[in-house]
């Protein structure tokens, strides 16, 4: 199959260690990997022009040069990653494509943007919406909100996947080449060290760090806390850090490119965030074989088999109980570590989310 890839928000295209721009690169890949040609449409990011950073004519001629592309390409899908009103398809729409699949959908948003442009952008996202084959969000809070715009038989829910890795370390091998103890109980949280969105109304993960160290006077009195990434609120968890004893009970260790040795020295992973969102750190930390402890969110509920692969809590008590239990008892660790591996193989691998895109570009879903 010829499918028309599209990015509003191109940025994800360069890839990273996060969200988007894991999936963006992944998904490219799983798809060529199955014999599909995947051409780029553009690498104009959409938003820099409600940004004022790109002009209007730069618009109009990216739209003209992507009509002729296609039109030599003759797709025989579109497809369109992180659609929403700040980011919207503005390229494939109006083409009337053979099948048009937006996939990891947001319903509105916006209000970060001038005015001017919120209107017209809003129009866009909403004749895009109305054009789709299939739309496919990537959590509970966007299937609520797309539904008001979107027949039921047409809408979706696909969290993110991951690709599984095929070697991991193992705990010994990690341990000592991270120095750190082969008996203590170690607990691990990835995750960018964010401060307050206050457009969104979301807490930063810097107050989920602070409460994850709170939990610590609950745990046996040598275990790890490891914290492995960065971001604005670093300085604030360094503060903090520099409190417990004794010293080394809690480790910032910054930005890591392989996460594999982390994820595989440690005993569990633990990520107290309230906010309902599937994180691909969640997964990856199953693929690894380690149960993780979070918040009983709906999102969250998609990404772990609860009792399982994992412990949902339903409060930050709950929480630091199941730390608590986990800690003391390694066994049940592995046991629940060795079915979050099969579990994310089974559901959430990229291979696996690959095959259901195909469903939906080949009008089987």
């Amino acid at each position: 199959m010829r499918i028309a890839f599209h990015v509003p928000r191109a940025s994800h295209l360069k890839g990273g260690f996060s969200g988007d721009r894991v999936q963006v690169p992944s998904l490219i890949a799983g798809l060529r990997e199955r014999g599909h040609e995947v051409k780029i449409v553009s690498r104009v990011n959409v938003r820099n022009f409600w940004r004022g950073q790109i002009p209007v004519s730069r618009l109009v001629t990216e739209a003209i040069s992507i009509r002729k592309e296609m039109k030599k390409f003759s797709p025989d899908a579109w497809l369109v990653y992180g659609p929403s009103t700040k980011n919207p398809d503005l390229f494939g729409w109006w083409q009337h494509p053979k099948r048009y699949v937006l996939w990891h959908t947001e319903p509105g948003g916006g209000k970060s943007m001038p005015k001017r442009w919120r209107r017209f952008f809003k129009l866009a996202h909403r004749h895009s919406l109305a054009r789709a084959d299939q739309v496919a969000a990537h959590h509970p809070g966007s299937a609520d909100g797309l539904r008001a715009f979107v027949a039921p038989e047409r809408l979706h829910l696909f969290p993110p996947a991951i690709k599984i890795w095929d070697c991991i370390p193992s705990r010994e091998e990690s341990r000592q080449r991270l120095g750190l103890s082969q008996e203590a109980p170690v607990v691990l949280c990835v995750s960018r060290f964010t401060l307050d969105d206050h457009e969104r109304q979301r807490p930063g993960k810097t107050e989920m760090v602070l409460d994850l160290m709170a939990t610590l006077v609950s745990l046996p009195s040598d275990a790890v806390l490891v914290l492995v990434g960065d971001g604005p609120g670093r300085r604030y968890l360094e503060e903090e850090v520099a409190k417990h004893e004794p010293e080394g009970r809690v480790r910032l260790v910054g930005h890591v490119e392989d996460t594999r040795w982390y994820y595989a020295a440690c005993d569990l992973f633990a990520y107290p965030y309230r906010v309902d969102l599937p994180f691909v750190a969640i997964l990856e930390a199953q693929s690894c074989g380690r149960p993780v402890v979070t918040m009983g969110t709906r999102s969250a509920e998609l990404i772990v088999d609860s009792g399982r692969t994992g412990l949902l809590a339903k409060d930050l008590d709950e929480f630091q109980a199941h730390m608590a239990t986990l800690t003391r008892d390694r066994t049940l660790c592995e046991s629940m570590g060795r079915a979050g591996r099969e579990y994310i193989q089974g559901f959430h691998s990229m291979q696996t989310r690959v095959k259901q895109i195909e469903g939906m570009l080949y009008g089987r879903t």
